[in-house]
């Protein structure tokens, strides 16, 4: 049996393909072979298939369309044990599809490319040529055509990419078989296709080069120019300007066949963005979420694997703009490295739209959800930083089957003092300062002074603040917030946290001192703790070691397969690192224990 989705959705058993029914049974299909071999939540089809009807009559026509899938996948099972059988079960909350890698033509497409990277970087480019033909014939068409539910064109939108990028491979090898003619000739058409591809420009102009058209690849070089400074208003990426030089001066090098002066992050111009020249890392594209009472948020995904990262910002927070400080997309891109990352821009911030008045935390968490069911993620590790973690808290209690673990930064139960709370003394004037700038000096990177004070002098810093401060969030809506987090309390929901937690401080943090982050890492059970010198957790991940930050996380991820228990961790000298059982006992001394919760360094 053969599960197909590069193209229409079709499944075929030894060649002969079964009659799937409806336009609705597809795309139920489809959204479990999106998923295949993981239990997709019934709430989530619903949602996606059936948004405007009626629950009770959307499920049953879910159930309607899931009877349906189960006679065809059956009608291929002449006995038990055969394709068909026991394909499609009940699995709570959901329902579950099985299939293997090797009946899922998307994972046949995967496993060939990357043996084709595996034969060029070997040096063999026509056994990779042969890889990357087998791959490209699977394709029948745009993936999951006609299907129109959200984690099917998230998924079509990931599929087009890796073929784009498979076709460039191909382009690729053939040059570096010699066969310069087919090069050419394909990789004009892709080039016409995909004018903003910077890839396929300088496979072209390369090509061409050593084709002896030196003329026709200068020529490539200006067309591109145009088409950017045209649509973009940039000029073409470093590397391929260095290979226009190259071509000037007729550079010997240029005639071996190694291409690694173009990266991988350089590929695509149309993600770089008008005014954004110089950018360090490429912008993944936008995408958008609606939620239920109508709010579009939009959200980004990059990286790719079975587990799935969804990062929760706090206050502030503008998708675009990340990416231009180096240390801070640096950080997110080797995230992504752990999982597939997903990145948003709650109401009121960034690109999102704004809310039409103001919401409690509790209300504002639907957010989380609407990207989680637009990206496709069933389950997912919650990264909240900042007023994103108390969010994060919230969305694990209410929906502990949608999270597989918890990261919180920069994170707080609550950020106020209150009778049986001493821990938020320093507040008080953290707030009123915050808000002082928000009504009278917005825009001119004071905030600095709070999120990130080890830059405050350094005048591109405070530029960017400055920038930062204008574009993630209005003045008005910033202090709608900030009245918001006056009030938020999530203590009383600790106790109900029961996935694996990492709590990330870092001591010196003016907006959130790390008592605060003691105090969660104290209160849920069996929470990791990790402190480490620096003034902020994530935002300009420069304002520490990010390093080290990064070793935690990728440890804390890696032992969620182990099992292994939480511990605390603190920075050498402050504790000699003395760990938590498995039972969560703390066997440091019981002064210290007491110091821990509502302390500073000490």
């Amino acid at each position: 049996m053969e599960f197909s989705i590069l193209g229409p959705v079709e499944v075929t058993v030894s060649g002969r393909p079964l009659e799937l029914s409806g336009a609705r049974a597809r795309a139920v299909l489809a959204t479990l072979i999106v998923h295949a071999n993981h239990v997709v939540a019934a709430e989530q089809l619903l949602d996606e298939l059936w948004p405007s009807q009626p629950a009770d009559r959307a499920l049953a026509s879910l159930q309607v369309r899931m009877s349906e899938l189960r006679k065809v996948l059956r009608s291929a099972a002449d006995s038990p044990g055969s394709p068909g059988a026991d394909r499609l079960s009940t699995r709570p909350p959901g329902y579950l599809l099985r299939a293997t890698p090797a009946e899922l033509d998307s994972c046949r497409f995967t496993e060939l490319t990357a043996a084709a990277a595996a034969a060029m970087a070997g040096g063999s480019p026509a056994v990779a040529l042969h890889r990357l033909d087998e791959a490209l014939r699977l394709w029948r068409g745009p993936a999951l055509a006609g299907v129109d539910a959200p984690s099917a064109r998230t998924e079509a939108g990931r599929l087009e990419e890796l073929r784009l990028a498979a076709l460039e491979a191909r382009a690729e090898a053939l040059l570096e078989c010699g066969k310069l003619g087919d090069a050419i000739v394909e990789l004009e058409t892709l080039t016409a296709a995909h004018p903003l591809r910077e890839r396929l420009w300088s496979l072209r102009m390369l090509a061409l080069y050593r084709a002896g058209r030196q003329a026709d690849a200068l020529r490539a070089y200006r067309d591109l120019r145009a088409i950017l400074a045209g649509e973009l208003a940039i000029e073409p990426g470093p590397a391929l300007r260095e290979l226009h030089t190259g071509i000037l001066r007729q550079d010997p090098a240029l005639d071996r066949a190694a291409l690694d002066r173009l990266p991988v992050g350089e590929r695509d111009a149309g993600n770089r963005g008008a005014g954004q020249r110089g950018q360090p890392f490429p912008v993944p594209p936008t995408r958008y979420a609606l939620t239920d009472d109508g709010v579009h948020i939009a959200y980004q995904v990059l990286g790719q694997g079975d587990r799935d990262i969804v990062f929760v910002p706090g206050l502030m927070s503008h998708l675009d703009l990340l990416w231009e400080d180096a240390d801070t997309a640096g950080f997110f891109q080797r995230l992504a490295t752990l999982g597939r990352l997903i990145l948003f821009d709650k109401r009121d911030t960034g690109l999102s739209d704004r809310a039409v008045g103001d919401l409690s935390l509790r209300e504002r968490m639907t957010d989380v959800r609407a990207v989680m069911r637009a990206a496709g993620s069933a389950r997912a590790v919650l990264f909240g930083y900042s007023e994103g973690a108390p969010m994060s808290i919230l969305f694990t209690a209410a929906h502990p089957e949608q999270v597989t673990a918890l990261i919180l930064g920069s994170a707080a139960a609550r950020w106020f003092p209150a009778p049986d709370y001493p821990c938020g003394d320093a507040a008080v004037e953290m707030y009123e300062s915050l808000r002082d700038i928000a009504a009278h000096h917005w825009g001119r990177g004071d905030s600095i002074e709070w999120y990130l004070p080890s830059r405050a002098a350094d005048p591109h810093a405070r530029g960017l603040f400055a920038r930062f401060e204008r574009l993630a969030v209005t003045p008005g809506a910033f202090l709608r917030m900030t009245a918001m987090i006056r009030e938020i309390d999530v203590r009383a929901t600790l106790s109900s946290i029961h996935v694996p937690t990492l709590v990330i401080h870092r001591l010196s943090d003016r907006i959130t001192p790390p008592f605060h982050g003691r105090y969660l890492a104290s209160r849920i059970a069996g929470a990791r703790y990790f402190e480490q010198p620096g003034d902020h957790s994530l935002r300009f991940a420069g304002g520490g070691d990010s390093d080290a930050l990064f070793g935690e996380i990728a440890g804390f991820l890696a032992a969620l397969l182990g099992g292994s228990p939480g511990s605390l961790s603190f920075p050498d000298g402050e504790t000699g690192g003395r760990p938590r059982d498995a039972a969560g006992t703390d066997h440091r001394p019981a002064r210290y224990a007491m110091l821990v919760v509502c302390s500073g360094r000490r």
